[in-house]
């Protein structure tokens, strides 16, 4: 029996690995015979009021609100040159790869997908970011990075350093852009799909949403489906 890929799904802004579970639950049905995906958390509370609604700061802020109506970020908007959080959030990530993992793929959607962008641009080249991952972290590059609304944030030289450069990255990626969406519009996402190598697109009509009808579903399985061994 073929061995089932494995997939490390990173959720959005002010999300948390059960929202985004839920989300993609027609995909994670979609790809169930090919791969397990695996949802996690980030690990810091997001609570800037541009990013979250009142009842989510109120759900942060209450000890006894369970943790899947809470809402999660990567890193922390700031003004800075750096990312606000990004090291506890690789340092977490590097944990579960190597004990959950090794992972096939990476799929992320708005700041997970961003995230997941940088973190298969870090396997691909060990050379570009050594203070998150180098030569002595164990796991394997990704065999293919699938990413939603995904964006280089260009205030942040990390990010550059990763994406705008003549080099490109060698993993296999699937882009999904929507034409509609307004938080991060489509050329954004193509200028991150730019910095892969021969990146394949999935368009869709909507907005900041991963797209999730039949013909998106078809096209991330025949996608998934091509690492299959």
């Amino acid at each position: 029996m073929e061995r089932k890929l494995r997939i490390l799904c990173l959720h959005g802004m002010s999300q948390n690995a059960t929202i985004f579970r839920k989300k993609t639950a027609v995909i994670r049905k979609k790809l169930d015979k090919i791969a397990d995906l695996v949802y996690v958390t980030a690990p810091h509370l997001s609570l800037h009021p541009d990013h979250t609604s009142e009842i989510l700061r109120e759900a942060a802020a209450d000890p006894t609100a369970p943790e899947d109506l809470k809402p999660f970020g990567w890193w922390l908007p700031s003004d800075g040159d750096e990312f606000d959080g990004l090291k506890e959030s690789m340092a977490m990530l590097k944990k579960v790869m190597i004990e959950q993992g090794p992972f096939d793929g990476v799929f992320g959607f708005s700041q997970g997908a961003a995230l997941a962008s940088m973190l298969t641009a870090m396997l691909d080249d060990r050379t570009l970011a050594p203070e998150f991952i180098d030569n002595d972290f164990v796991h394997p590059r990704f065999r293919f990075s699938l990413v939603s609304a995904s964006f280089i944030p260009e205030s942040k030289s990390l990010a550059c350093r990763l994406f705008l450069r003549d080099a490109k990255i060698t993993t296999p990626s699937l882009h999904m852009i929507g034409e509609k969406d307004s938080l991060i519009v489509p050329e954004r996402m193509e200028k991150l799909a730019a910095a892969f190598d021969k990146p394949t697109f999935l368009h869709h009509a909507g907005g900041h949403v991963v797209p999730s009808n039949a013909p998106a579903r078809n096209a991330i399985l025949e996608f998934v489906s091509r690492f299959v061994q």
